[in-house]
């Protein structure tokens, strides 16, 4: 940058615009290579601070001929979402599932309850299915129990004739 100099009385205000000017081209460049960076930043925190998906935790009664049944586990799944959960069912037919699901529509089956790591052998026992129940609900291909889970507190009967 060069700066003459003047033998005027105007030559002061001259000399303090042409380093002004200067001065804001080279920074507006700087500006200029920093508004992609900062507009990408802003992209990254808006897409981390996107709503999550609505969920809903599921507890219930199941019971078979009007009785509390008990002996299985009852299992949740989407087929369109791919994923679900479990829970054993208590003496008294009550079951809790395990993990809150996202809102949407679910297929109910029984599935043998779960064994405690303390009685679990090292080699394999064969699955027990209680015959009691129609098969179709021992599979999730089959039942035709359906719940739609909706957001917050569920609170489902499974009533199997």
């Amino acid at each position: 940058m060069t700066v003459k100099s003047f033998h005027s009385s105007n030559a002061f205000p001259l000399c303090v615009v042409k380093l002004t000017v200067t001065f804001l081209d080279r920074t507006s460049m700087h500006f200029r290579n920093l508004i992609p960076c900062v507009l990408l930043g802003c992209l990254a925190v808006a897409s981390g601070c996107t709503p999550a998906n609505p969920m809903g935790t599921v507890k219930g009664t199941a019971s078979l001929k009007g009785k509390p049944y008990s002996d299985a586990a009852v299992m949740f799944v989407s087929l369109e979402k791919g994923l679900g959960s479990g829970g054993d069912l208590q003496a008294d037919g009550s079951f809790s599932l395990a993990d809150p699901l996202p809102v949407g529509s679910y297929t109910v089956y029984f599935a043998p309850k779960s064994v405690p790591a303390a009685e679990a052998s090292a080699a394999p026992v064969p699955m027990h299915v209680d015959k009691s129940v129609p098969s179709k609900y021992w599979s999730e291909a089959s039942s035709d129990i359906k719940v739609d889970v909706k957001e917050g507190e569920n609170t489902v009967p499974i009533d199997i004739k």
